[in-house]
């Protein structure tokens, strides 16, 4: 770490390709929804056993799923149900801090890559929910998982990635306080 007041090579270089993949993850947005919902298909095959079928409509991609039965109404997951936006914005934040602080880069990609998965995670877990709810209450399971707990579970998240992010950039460590005495 550099005692000059000055950021690391190290730090800019992993700050401006954060501020690459958040430019990537606004601008690719409509992609990673696919790559979501893939994931979102392929846990709830897998976790919640049912049958899944994800078309490709030229919004949103839209995952049905269904037993023995048949499918019920798909789902759809536009650019507000994504984790696409919320990852960007910890990515531009973890840019510009390994940019302009002194801070060490292992802290700040550590904070980046917890929050991040906290809210991928989250949000594929959330999209399982709302399907299971479907599946077993129809419409109205919908309703209550996808526009009442589902965002609140993930403002809850975000809230929580937030501060795991800010805890893994500003705690200290034994080796921190041997830097700040010298």
């Amino acid at each position: 770490m550099s005692h000059s007041g000055r950021t690391s090579l190290l730090g800019r270089v992993l700050g401006s390709l954060l501020l690459v993949l958040c430019g990537s993850l606004v601008v690719g947005e409509r992609s990673y929804r696919f790559h979501e919902m893939a994931a979102a298909e392929w846990l709830i095959s897998h976790v919640l056993s049912l049958r899944t079928m994800v078309l490709e409509a030229p919004d949103a991609p839209v995952l049905y799923a269904g037993d023995e039965g048949g499918f019920g109404r798909g789902i759809a997951l536009t650019t507000g149900c994504s984790s696409a936006l919320f990852i960007a914005m910890l990515a531009a934040l973890s840019g510009v801090l390994l940019l302009f602080s002194t801070r060490r880069p292992t802290r700040i990609l550590l904070g980046f890559a917890l929050a991040a998965a906290l809210i991928g995670g989250t949000n594929l877990g959330r999209l399982m929910l709302i399907v299971a709810m479907q599946h077993r209450y129809g419409d109205q399971g919908f309703g209550w998982t996808h526009i009442l707990f589902g965002s609140v579970l993930m403002m809850a998240a975000a809230l929580v990635a937030l501060l795991l992010f800010l805890y893994m950039v500003n705690r200290t460590s034994a080796h921190d306080a041997e830097d700040d005495a010298l």
